[in-house]
C-alpha cells in the first residue's frame, strides 16, 4: 500500500448515527504525516498509537473505568495536576484502531490536537469517559465497547455492528472554559473570545476605513489593540496570534493617523511595531513611518526609513513618489541654514530668515510639524516665538527640542521617543 489511507476528519458521533445521517468527510490534514517521522521508522505517522492484534489479549491488562465496564483503560505515560470537570476545556490528540487493523481509522496529531469543551462536545460517549479519567500530560490506551461507540448497527460496511474499538489518546492541556456573558480580563482563558471580538472588530474598522469614515475606524482600531493588551496569555501560541493581530491593527492606526494629519500618533503606532518587531523588514510600516516623520519635520531619519523600504520593495513607486516628496519639503525648510547662528543677539537676517521659514512651513501641506536645530540661544527663541504668534502658528518646547506646529499638540514628549 502506497501512502496513507483515508481517515475521518472528525469522529462519529453516536448520537448522530442513531437519530439522523452522517456524514463521512475525509481528514485533509492526514496525507502531511512526514512531520511525524521522529524515530527510525520511515513508515510511521501515527505518533499516538500502534496497531493491536487482538482485543482479547489487550483486554487482560485493562481495568475498567465505569460500573458497566464499557470503558477499560490502561495508562501508557503518567500525567499529573488537578482532574477534569465539565467546567475544563481539554486539548486531546488522539489515534483510533480496529481490532487488525494495520492504520487508524479517525486521528488528530498533536501539531493540531482537537479543542473539546467538556460540558458540551460531541465526543462518543466512551472517548469522553476516557477523556475524564485522565490527567494533563497523560497518554492512555482505551477500548471502547459497542455501546459507547458506535452502537450496535454500526456503518456497513465501514463499521461492523456491535465493534469494539481502540483508542490511543494523550491529554496535550486543560485550561478553565471561558465564561459566557460580558469579558472580564482578569478571568483565565478569555484569548479565545477576546482574539474573536477583535477580529470583528478588525473588519469592521476595514469597512469603516474603506468609506472614508477615518475617525471611527480610528477609534475601533485602538479598541482592539487596547483589549488585546489587556488579555491574559496562556501560552506561546496565544502570544503569537496577540503579536499577528497587533501588527494589522497598529499598521492600520498608522496609515489612518497620517491620512487625518496626526504623525506624532502615527511615530507612535510604528514605534510599538518595532516593539513587536515589525518595522524594520515590513516595506509597509517603513513608508508609513516615513511620512510621518517627514510631516514632522524628522527629515533625515524619514530618509533611512524610506531607504530600507526601498531596499525591501525596489519597485515600489509610492515609496519613490515619497522620497521625491522629502526631499522637496526638506528643501523647501532650509531647516539646515535658517536656524543655526549661535550668536547671542539677533539680526535682521536672523529675522529674515526665521520669517521666510515660518511662512514657507505654514502654506506648505506636507509637513505639519517642524523641529527646530539644537542650540539657538534666548533671544532667538523668544524671536521664533513671535513669529510663530503672527502667523497663527504653535511653538512647543520640550527641554532643549522646540518645534512649529499648525495644530495644539499634547504629544511632543511621545515625539522625542521616535
Amino acid at each position: 500500500m502506497e501512502g496513507p489511507p483515508i481517515v475521518l476528519e472528525d469522529g462519529l458521533d453516536l448520537q448522530k448515527l442513531i437519530t439522523s445521517s452522517s456524514i463521512l468527510n475525509i481528514n485533509v490534514d492526514y496525507d502531511d504525516f512526514d512531520n511525524f517521522l521522529e524515530d527510525d521508522d520511515p513508515n510511521k505517522f501515527d505518533p499516538i498509537g500502534e496497531p493491536v492484534e487482538t482485543f482479547e489479549s489487550l483486554e487482560r491488562h485493562l481495568v475498567p473505568i465505569d460500573g458497566n465496564g464499557y470503558v477499560k483503560k490502561k495508562i501508557l505515560e503518567e500525567g499529573g495536576g488537578m482532574p477534569l470537570h465539565e467546567g475544563c476545556t481539554v486539548y486531546i490528540a488522539y489515534s483510533g484502531y480496529w481490532e487488525k487493523s494495520l492504520e487508524p481509522f479517525d486521528i488528530w496529531k498533536p501539531n493540531k490536537p482537537l479543542v473539546v469543551d467538556l460540558k458540551e462536545n460531541g465526543l462518543l460517549p466512551g472517548i469522553l469517559l476516557a477523556v475524564k479519567s485522565m490527567l494533563v500530560g497523560e497518554k492512555s490506551i482505551f477500548l471502547l465497547s459497542h455501546q459507547v461507540a458506535y452502537g450496535d448497527l454500526g456503518i456497513p460496511p465501514r463499521i461492523q455492528p456491535r465493534a469494539k474499538c481502540v483508542f490511543f489518546i494523550k491529554l496535550m492541556k486543560s485550561i478553565l472554559t471561558p465564561k459566557e456573558g460580558p469579558l472580564h480580563f482578569s478571568e483565565p482563558n478569555t484569548f479565545k473570545r477576546v482574539l474573536h471580538e477583535v477580529k470583528m472588530i478588525h473588519v469592521s474598522g476595514i469597512t469603516l476605513y474603506k468609506s472614508k469614515n477615518l475617525p471611527a475606524a480610528i477609534q475601533l482600531f485602538k479598541k482592539g489593540v487596547n483589549m488585546l493588551h489587556k488579555c491574559r496569555l496562556a501560552d506561546e501560541d496565544e502570544e503569537t496570534q496577540q503579536r499577528k493581530l497587533l501588527v494589522k491593527l497598529y499598521t492600520n492606526l498608522a496609515i489612518c493617523y497620517n491620512i487625518t494629519k496626526q504623525p506624532l500618533k502615527a511615530c507612535t503606532s510604528c514605534n510599538e511595531l518595532h516593539r513587536l518587531e515589525s518595522l524594520w523588514n515590513n516595506s509597509k510600516v517603513l513608508f508609513q513611518n516615513a511620512k510621518a516623520l517627514r510631516m514632522i519635520g524628522q527629515f533625515e531619519e524619514a530618509r533611512k526609513k524610506l531607504k530600507r523600504a526601498l531596499n525591501l520593495s525596489p519597485s515600489n513607486n509610492g515609496i519613490r513618489a515619497e522620497i521625491e516628496l522629502l526631499e522637496k519639503t526638506s528643501k523647501a525648510c532650509h531647516i539646515d541654514v535658517c536656524l543655526n547662528s549661535g550668536r547671542n543677539l539677533i539680526d535682521n537676517n536672523f529675522k529674515r530668515e526665521v520669517d521666510n521659514l515660518v511662512s514657507n512651513f505654514k502654506q506648505n501641506l506636507n509637513v505639519c510639524k517642524l523641529t527646530l536645530p539644537p542650540g539657538m540661544n534666548s533671544s532667538e527663541i523668544e524671536y521664533v516665538k513671535e513669529a510663530c504668534l503672527r502667523e497663527n502658528l504653535f511653538f512647543n518646547q520640550v527641554q532643549e527640542t522646540c518645534t512649529l506646529d499648525k495644530e495644539e499638540s499634547k504629544e511632543v514628549e511621545d515625539f522625542i521617543n521616535i
